[in-house]
């Protein structure tokens, strides 16, 4: 009995088990547009961090629309108006990634979308930090630090397969001899996905109004 399972262990090797390896340039081909649109985020980010420094607080309140910075005038909003203010705000990008998917230039201008977000979430993150000190900075993480980052998730995401149909749209234009065969089913795959946007950016304004109403009232300002 022993003869025959010291045999069975000769004959019976078990595969190798090899990691993949993926070369640092294969990884950037394939994720290349997502790294940029990190990139411009985080310049922007920092760009509006340090123009909040000198930004003007009655133009800020003026822009709470694109800026979250009055909490007092929307700690007195209600559940609608939340909503329909994170929604109003987020649709504006998703508006502006969807016009440029479809354009030639789009592609040259998306990562500056993702930069202007990038701007809104440095200039009003930092004004509240100085302006609210410990209360801003734990109200922007309970409430409205999670909404903002799954906007940004779906954003990115939509942004690159904007930028990819704008790419398709500039090979159609200026070389003219290169043919799309697959163009139709681009375009609806891409209507698509712009509805799933909108599913994700109602959700993180859903997400935003819930936050508010939990948690909102938790701070003195």
């Amino acid at each position: 009995m022993k003869g025959i399972v010291f045999q069975l262990r000769r004959n019976l090797r078990l595969p190798a088990v090899r990691k993949p390896k993926i070369s640092l340039k294969e990884y950037v081909s394939k994720k290349g547009v997502y790294l940029l649109f990190f990139l411009m985020f985080f310049i922007g980010l920092i760009l509006g961090a340090s123009y909040s420094k000198s930004a003007d607080s009655t133009l800020l309140n003026r822009l709470d629309f694109l800026f979250t910075t009055n909490l007092q005038a929307r700690t007195q909003l209600s559940s609608f108006e939340i909503f329909t203010s994170c929604f109003g705000t987020d649709f504006l990008f998703v508006l502006a990634v969807f016009l440029m998917g479809l354009s030639v230039w789009g592609s040259v201008a998306l990562p500056f979308v993702t930069a202007f977000k990038g701007f809104s979430v440095g200039l009003s993150s930092a004004f509240i930090f100085s302006l609210y000190r410990a209360s801003g900075i734990g109200f922007y993480i309970l409430v409205i630090l999670p909404g903002t980052v799954m906007f940004l998730l779906s954003l990115i995401y939509y942004s690159k397969e904007s930028f990819s149909l704008s790419l398709r749209y500039i090979r159609l234009s200026v070389f003219g001899s290169v043919k799309e065969p697959y163009l139709c089913r681009y375009i609806k795959t891409f209507m698509i996905k712009s509805l799933v946007a909108l599913l994700f950016c109602a959700a993180s304004a859903l997400l935003d109004m819930f936050l508010w109403i939990l948690f909102a009232g938790m701070f003195d300002f």
